[in-house]
């Protein structure tokens, strides 16, 4: 009978030390070094067939890099690209009427990837401080139609184009 020996093989981030001596059924147990420099026990069937890659240390990385995309989701800026896009096309947002009437939407470079808009924000002098505005109020949120000006400024802005109508 041919006995296996794994010791000295990798299986994902385990690299095989030495048999235990230790049996759970009629498996042998190996003890192993992770990557991480963790040691773990493992019987065979779950090396050889890939059940087990890791001390654990893979499963923990996997859960916190779920859902990670730009780590911005707290920042004002995010929530300024996701106010924009809602007013634009959620029903449930208070002024959306106002901008579905008028057909103003957000680009699709900008509606569909927050690095883009990021990119172009950060290019034209964003800052907390300041707001996104439609330099013409009947155009579309667009990289040649935006600008970043204060919050005064935007109320200002707005009374001249209501006393205007």
């Amino acid at each position: 009978m041919i006995r296996l020996d794994l010791t000295g093989q990798k299986f994902g981030r385990l690299t095989v030390l030495y048999d235990s001596g230790k049996r759970k059924r009629s498996f042998k147990i190996w003890l192993c070094r992770c990557d991480c420099g963790n040691l773990k026990e493992v019987i065979t069937g779950n090396l050889r067939s890939g059940n087990t890659k890791s001390c654990g240390c893979l499963q923990k990385e996997n859960q916190r890099n779920v859902g990670y995309t730009h780590g911005d989701s707290y920042t004002r800026l995010y929530k300024t690209w996701v106010n924009m896009k809602t007013r634009c096309y959620q029903n449930s947002h208070k002024d959306s009427r106002k901008y579905k009437e008028k057909g103003i939407i957000v680009c699709p470079e900008w509606r569909d990837s927050y690095q883009a808009f990021k990119f172009w924000a950060i290019l034209n002098g964003y800052q907390d401080n300041l707001t996104i505005d439609r330099i013409n109020n009947d155009g579309n949120y667009e990289p040649d139609n935006c600008q970043w000006i204060t919050l005064s400024e935007n109320t200002q802005k707005y009374w001249r184009n209501y006393n205007a109508t």
